[in-house]
C-alpha cells in the first residue's frame, strides 16, 4: 500500500513538472503574438515619430519597400502602407503622383514583381558620412544612396538608387525624388 501512494505522488509530480513545462514552452510573452512587420510600420505615428535624418527616412522607407514586394499583407494594409510611403514624399512629389495613380503604379510594380517571381530580399544604404548635402533654391537636401538585392528566378542583382530629399518647412526630410546613378 506504500509502494502504491509513493507511485500515485511520483505520477503527480512528473504531471505536474510536465504541466508546468508545457506552460512555460508555450506562454506567450505579455500580450500575444509579435506584431508583424507591418504591423509595425503601420503603427508607427509619423506625426509624432519621424525620423529624424535623410538616412533614418530611406532606412524607414526600404522597411515599407521590402513589405510592399513580399505581398504578405491585405488589401486595407497595402493603402494604407502606400499611405506611410507618402507621408515620407514631398509636397513636390505628391503633386506629380496624385494618390490614385500612385497607388495604381504601385498596384502595377508589385504584381508584375509577383508574376515575374522576383523578391527583393534585402536593402542597403550609404553609411551616414556618404550622405552628400548641398543647398539647392535656398533648401537643404540630401542624396542618400540604397541598394536593393533582387532574386529573380533565374538571376539576382543589385540595383542601385539615389534618393534626393529636401527638408521641409518643419525641418523633417522628405523625399523630392529618386534616380538610378
Amino acid at each position: 500500500m506504500k509502494n502504491f501512494r509513493g507511485m500515485i505522488i511520483l505520477a503527480v509530480c512528473v504531471c505536474l513538472c510536465l504541466g508546468y513545462y508545457y506552460y512555460l514552452s508555450n506562454r506567450s510573452g505579455g500580450s500575444g503574438k509579435e506584431p508583424s512587420e507591418v504591423q509595425q510600420l503601420l503603427g508607427r505615428d509619423l506625426e509624432k515619430s519621424y525620423p529624424t535624418t535623410a538616412r533614418e527616412v530611406i532606412k524607414f522607407y526600404n522597411r515599407i519597400t521590402l513589405c510592399l514586394y513580399k505581398k504578405e499583407y491585405s488589401e486595407a494594409e497595402l493603402k494604407a502602407l502606400g499611405q506611410q510611403a507618402r507621408k515620407l514624399m514631398d509636397e513636390e512629389l505628391l503633386a506629380e503622383n496624385p494618390e490614385d495613380e500612385y497607388f495604381h503604379q504601385l498596384e502595377i510594380d508589385v504584381n508584375a514583381y509577383a508574376k515575374e517571381e522576383k523578391q527583393i530580399i534585402s536593402t542597403t544604404l550609404s553609411s551616414s558620412n556618404e550622405v552628400e548635402y548641398k543647398e539647392i533654391d535656398g533648401k537643404e537636401c540630401a542624396y542618400v544612396e540604397s541598394s536593393y538585392f533582387v532574386k529573380g528566378k533565374n538571376s539576382s542583382e543589385r540595383v542601385g538608387q539615389m534618393y534626393v530629399l529636401r527638408k521641409d518647412d518643419r525641418g523633417r526630410w522628405k523625399v523630392l525624388g529618386y534616380y538610378r546613378p
